[in-house]
């Protein structure tokens, strides 16, 4: 489970993973979570103490995280509502519920497992290889200590555990797996029309009457939103490096920072390693892990007495990633590989092949086919990196002073950022105009956004605190011009008003030329006559599955809804197809399926049957925890 928690975090999700973990701390600071104010209870029960300071935090953590994932997609007003709120409140009910039943049950994180995996983390990775600087950096910039962080993981990786062992114990009946498979391999021959605006679309001028009703009637459509601009500062490592006057680093001092970072300018031995795996279930029993060590311990004998390792792992290794490859790995250093199966391939001999060895996901058969040894990359080499370090950690020191600085600086001149620039020596900017939809540079931070679009910043009468944006610059902001939110006058908007009037009417000629022809073949009239007389073109495609390339997911699910025939006549029917567009059709034959049982398609319908079974499983459970629970919310406190 925590190898499945490090690969969701590679790339964009690194980023993601930490914005889940550190967000609270960034909004609210440590302090927060030691405060020794009496508490008041959002939700109470066996296993559940949710207090308002807590469900305050969740709020804003959700917010900052919808935010980043959706942008200007987002509608603010979803964050205020009362259903955002009761769907925090319930994510915070079962993950209390869901840790308390995991220490319950005697689930443990084992630390060394935990390291490794946070070690993995790509954005603690500098070069590729784990950097203790930056993990403390990162967490040190968001407010966050070690051991915390580290007890969100563990946490994370507790419910994840429970989830899994839930969704391990699903299973479907044959019986049902075999209906299933009938339904699932049945096709439909069906023929349909398509209804278009664009091919209803009204001609000639439009009055001008009608131009002024639609205006009036959706005057909303052409509301223009508040917009701003804003003059603003940023304080960040960059932005201070480039004030720095002294920008030159003395030998002795380079020399004491290549051996302070020595381990990040070690290339650790790497190794070429294959593997033969078989795969272990996540609590395999003594027998699942001694039949598994039989079969490589054959495969073994089998390469002691010349059969090829690679020709063996594309036949018999479980691990999709590189049995296609001869079983290869590539060239890895111990710590990428899990603690076992490092320890083994880094004590093999060249050319010679391991007894199996347990992993955390299988068993594995080990040969090593090259050893790169370990190198240090000389001194003149990183030269030039050591400086740009030494005066990035000049500007961070800088940088704890200078926040001070630029707070008291923003607060002694509330009414204007030229001053504040001109005493940090800081170089004062201004956005283009934007909404509360964000826009593009700094106006792209939810966080700048939130500040500015506040009541006695967007009149202007003062600047902004100084907001957290990334990891390590501060922004100070103030808005310098703002236009209120106007209806676009009619004469501006009137090509858009006929455009959409035009569209308004062809959509309902569409509805009207629908239920026209719906009526008509119920009454028993042949859908290829009845395109003839309205000029549609008919298209009946072969016989169908219910998920068929080329054709639009709504018509088969539509088409798969409609029974054969009403009252002797082939059954018709209609779907959305978007923009307007609707397809009317009739169904002409239904055809059973055939699904070969232990076929690949009949297995991954079962395993698909088998895991929504586990969801429901995991629902059923989360409910006779919260029934047991006993749970009391205090509304007010919402």
């Amino acid at each position: 489970m925590l190898n499945a928690l490090r690969e969701k975090t590679k790339g964009v999700m690194g980023t993601v993973l930490l914005v889940a973990l550190v967000v609270p701390f960034a909004l609210w600071g440590v302090s927060s979570y030691f405060g020794g104010a009496s508490q008041v209870y959002v939700a109470r029960g066996r296993g559940v103490r949710i207090t308002q300071e807590q469900f305050t935090r969740a709020l804003a953590h959700q917010r900052v995280a919808l935010e980043h994932a959706f942008g200007k997609n987002l509608n603010p007003a979803l964050l205020t509502s009362s259903k955002f709120k009761k769907a925090v409140l319930r994510g915070l009910i079962n993950k209390n519920l869901l840790i308390h039943s995991a220490l319950k049950a005697g689930y443990v994180t084992n630390p060394d497992e935990l390291a490794y995996e946070i070690r993995h983390i790509p954005v603690f990775r500098v070069k590729g290889h784990f950097s203790l600087t930056r993990y403390r950096e990162l967490l040190a910039a968001q407010g966050l200590t070690v051991p915390g962080f580290e007890r969100r993981v563990r946490d994370l990786t507790l419910m994840n555990e429970v989830k899994a062992g839930l969704l391990a114990s699903a299973f479907v009946p044959q019986q049902v797996v075999a209906h299933a498979a009938r339904l699932f391999g049945q096709k439909r021959a069906f023929s349909y029309v398509v209804l278009s605006p664009r091919h209803l679309m009204p001609a000639g001028p439009v009055s001008s009457a009608l131009i002024r009703q639609y205006y009036k009637k959706h005057q909303n459509a052409f509301r223009l939103p508040q917009q701003v601009r804003i003059a603003y500062v940023v304080l960040s490592p960059h932005t201070v490096m480039r004030t720095m006057k002294d920008r030159k680093v003395g030998m002795g001092a380079l020399q004491r920072a290549y051996q302070a970072h020595i381990a990040q300018f070690t290339r650790p031995e790497m190794r070429l390693v294959r593997h033969i795996m078989i795969a272990l279930p996540s609590h395999p029993t003594a027998q699942a892990v001694a039949s598994a060590k039989a079969r490589l311990a054959t495969l073994r004998t089998e390469i002691q007495h010349g059969a090829s390792f690679a020709a063996l792992a594309r036949r018999y290794s479980e691990d999709p990633a590189s049995a296609a490859d001869g079983g290869s790995l590539g060239f890895v250093t111990k710590a990428d590989l899990s603690k076992p199966v490092g320890r083994a391939a880094f004590a093999l001999k060249l050319h010679t092949v391991s007894a199996p060895v347990v992993g955390r996901s299988g068993v594995h058969l080990l040969e090593v086919s090259a050893i790169r040894p370990a190198s240090v990359v000389p001194f003149a080499t990183v030269r030039s990196a050591l400086v740009r370090m030494a005066l990035k950690s000049r500007a961070r020191r800088r940088i704890y002073h200078l926040s001070e600085r630029l707070r008291n600086a923003a607060f002694e001149h509330p009414h204007g950022l030229g001053p504040v620039a001109r005493r940090l020596g800081l170089k004062l900017r201004q956005s283009g105009w934007f909404t509360r939809a964000g826009g593009t540079g700094v106006a792209a931070s939810p966080q700048v956004v939130k500040a500015v679009f506040m009541p006695k910043i967007l009149a202007g009468h003062r600047n902004t605190h100084a907001i957290a944006v990334g990891a390590d610059a501060l922004v100070v902001a103030h808005v310098v011009a703002r236009k209120s939110a106007r209806f676009e006058p009619l004469a501006v908007a009137r090509p858009a008003v006929i455009r959409d009037l035009r569209l308004s009417l062809a959509r309902a000629r569409v509805k009207a030329k629908e239920a026209l022809l719906l009526q008509e073949l119920r009454k028993g009239a042949p859908l290829k006559a009845l395109a003839q007389q309205m000029h549609l073109v008919l298209k009946r495609p072969a016989a169908a599955e219910a998920v068929t390339p080329g054709l639009a997911p709504a018509l088969l699910k539509a088409v798969f809804r409609t029974p054969a025939s009403v009252a002797g006549h082939p059954a018709p029917g209609s779907a959305p197809l978007g923009h307007g567009r609707r397809a009317v059709f009739v169904v002409h034959q239904v055809l059973a399926g055939v699904v070969q049982p232990n076929s690949a398609r009949y297995i991954r319908l079962e395993r698909s049957l088998i895991s929504d079974s586990g969801v429901e499983i995991y629902l059923a459970y989360m409910k006779s925890l919260r029934e047991r629970a006993h749970i009391h919310i205090n509304a007010q406190a919402l």
